[in-house]
């Protein structure tokens, strides 16, 4: 569609990026998730953190240097990325 959502911020600095850095800690087992009234799995925030670091977040990137594999091991390589869809979505 050609909307660059990694590069959008909000009218207050809010960003994709900024979201993804929010979850880091928790993600990386590095602190609690600060919110137990919402469930959190660590493995959840697998494709996002690989997403961001794949767009330019420099602290996503440092945390897959010791990212933890999900149990079963990091399926991400062996999804087809939204671009790959294209050809039969529409």
């Amino acid at each position: 569609m050609g909307v660059d959502l990694w590069g959008y911020e909000g009218p207050g600095g809010q960003s994709l990026f900024q979201a993804v850095d929010y979850l880091l800690p928790a993600a990386t087992g590095a602190a609690a998730w600060p919110h137990p009234e919402l469930e959190f799995h660590r493995y959840a925030a697998t494709d996002v953190v690989h997403a961001a670091a794949d767009a330019g977040d420099s602290r996503a990137r440092k945390a897959l240097a010791s990212w933890e594999a999900p149990p079963g091991g990091d399926l991400r390589l062996l999804r087809p990325a939204p671009e790959q869809l294209d050809s039969i979505a529409g």
